[in-house]
């Protein structure tokens, strides 16, 4: 079930590294996969695994468990020897490879310069808060959440978004910080208001504020996904050649005609039919390579008018048929029967 479940770390940037580590971690777990806690990790502790097992008061885990450590181990190294499981390119992958099969060594390797158990100057890690740039929103919080995390691990005091001082800061590094801040600042000053900028409320009430029709991440958004639908949907001259369709032959009756659209009767005198005297617009761009049927029954060196390829052009070149009355209907005319059947037949 583990080799079926994995999950694949998509980035190598130290917050990306912290971030997938408690993903796979919370995922192995539930198989009963061991893997220790990201934030359990102690400095100059725990040998190539960065925990111990024994029964000493300094350990992390009982002798009991020690087993089951050996046989998660080998597992673990299975599952990130997988080329999807790190990033293309990665010089993780050779870190992993370097671990001989000790998968909780190769882990702990993976995090040797994203821990601050593991680097020498973990205040380097925590020098720079992380800006929005690309990112989705989304991102953005949880790499703000996991800073920090880390700030609270190396300076020893603990803050969150919910700090009206880490709050500004964050906005302040949004992509629309002015215009979010603009909006924003009058609720935030109100006591009944604070609850929508705390814990998972928060999310929702920036996006909330990002979707105004006057924020310029809207346009943006909307402006973009006009593009994505005219690059993903062709024209429909691209696909008229593709759509053609085949239409069972009408009744063979002389004197039929169906007419292209805008056309004159082939009897008529005009020219703009789409017999020898004029082409209609529906079959001027046709190529002699489609296939199609010829519709008009009459005598073979009669005025044809144009044939069509598509099933709209034929619903629309019914209503060019002529039906006579019943009583001055002749014998070569197309009957009134015959026309239904026509329709049916189309």
């Amino acid at each position: 079930m583990v080799m079926k479940n994995p999950s694949p770390c998509k980035k190598d940037t130290h917050a990306s590294i912290r971030r997938w580590y408690q993903t796979f971690q919370e995922t192995l777990m539930q198989y009963g996969v061991y893997v220790h806690p990201l934030w359990l990790f102690r400095k100059n502790h725990g040998g190539e695994w960065g925990f111990s097992v024994g029964d000493g008061p300094n350990d992390n885990l009982p002798t009991p468990l020690c087993m089951t450590c050996q046989q998660s181990s080998t597992l673990i190294y299975q599952l990130l020897s997988q080329s999807m499981m790190l990033p293309t390119g990665s010089p993780l992958h050779d870190v992993v490879a370097n671990c001989y099969g000790n998968g909780l060594k190769a882990l702990k390797a993976i995090l040797q310069r994203s821990h601050p158990a593991f680097v020498d100057e973990p205040s380097a890690l925590v020098t720079t808060y992380p800006k929005q740039k690309d990112k989705s929103l989304l991102e953005y919080k949880m790499e703000a959440e996991d800073f920090l995390q880390m700030h609270s691990v190396v300076q020893g005091f603990s803050k969150e978004l919910d700090d009206p001082g880490e709050l500004d800061i964050f906005i302040n590094n949004m992509k629309y910080s002015t215009f979010v801040q603009c909006v924003t600042q009058d609720e935030r000053r109100q006591r009944a208001l604070l609850h929508k900028y705390q814990g998972d409320k928060l999310l929702e009430t920036l996006n909330s504020a990002l979707m105004m029709p006057d924020c310029p991440g809207r346009d943006e958004a909307i402006s973009t996904s006009r593009a994505a639908r005219q690059v993903s949907t062709p024209s429909r001259e691209a696909t008229t050649g593709a759509r053609t369709s085949q239409i069972p032959r009408l009744c063979a009756r002389r004197g039929a005609r169906i007419n292209a659209i805008g056309a004159a009767s082939p009897n008529s005198a005009g020219t703009g039919g789409s017999g020898s005297g004029g082409t209609s617009g529906g079959s001027a761009d046709r190529t002699n390579t489609e296939e199609y049927y010829n519709y008009d029954q009459g005598p073979p060196n009669e005025d044809v008018p144009g044939p069509f390829t598509n099933y709209e052009e034929a619903c629309l070149n019914l209503l060019q048929i002529e039906v006579p009355d019943h009583e001055d209907t002749p014998n070569n005319m197309l009957t009134y029967d015959n026309y239904c059947r026509g329709v049916l037949a189309i």
